[in-house]
């Protein structure tokens, strides 16, 4: 399923990035009328300020959909008789090969019109760089999910 995609999980990102890029724009407004009457270089630069955080606040509301869109356009999934594959990336390609043996759980999550997605393995937390990210690895937005799960339980069944 390529194009936007909306899920619920989206509404608190989104609802803080209203908020955010709201007071930004308005931070940005203040600071221009406040440095209109000055003729200095760093009243014309003060307001400047802001538009990184105008950026942010845009990517939080609105940005993060069709940068989701744009992940998702670029990436493939092939389910084989021994392995599921998932090549992904903008920049640079990443092929990840999941051999069906070696996959402790397989969990599908379905929707009420038969998409969803299917994660290999436990959500792993990731304590690089500033934070801790979740991760696993999915199958995202797959039309007729059940179909494709039943596909790798069968496989997965089947002695290689």
């Amino acid at each position: 399923m390529r194009g936007l995609r909306f899920e619920s999980a989206d509404l608190a990102k989104s609802g803080f990035g209203l908020i955010f890029f709201s007071f930004s724009l308005f931070w940005i407004h203040g600071a221009w009328n406040q440095s209109s009457g000055a003729n200095s270089t760093q009243a014309t630069l003060f307001p400047l300020f802001g538009i990184p955080f105008v950026l942010v606040g845009f990517y939080l509301f609105v940005g993060h959909f069709f940068w989701s869109a744009l992940c998702r356009r670029h990436t493939e999934y092939a389910v084989t008789n021994q392995r599921v594959i998932v090549r992904s990336g903008i920049f640079s390609t990443t092929t990840k090969s999941i051999e069906y043996r070696k996959i402790p759980t397989l969990t599908l999550t379905e929707k009420s019109d038969a998409s969803g997605w299917i994660q290999f393995g436990e959500t792993k937390a990731d304590h690089s760089g500033d934070g801790v990210s979740y991760t696993a690895t999915k199958m995202e937005a797959v039309p007729d999910v059940r179909v494709v799960y039943d596909i790798i339980r069968k496989a997965s069944a089947t002695p290689a």
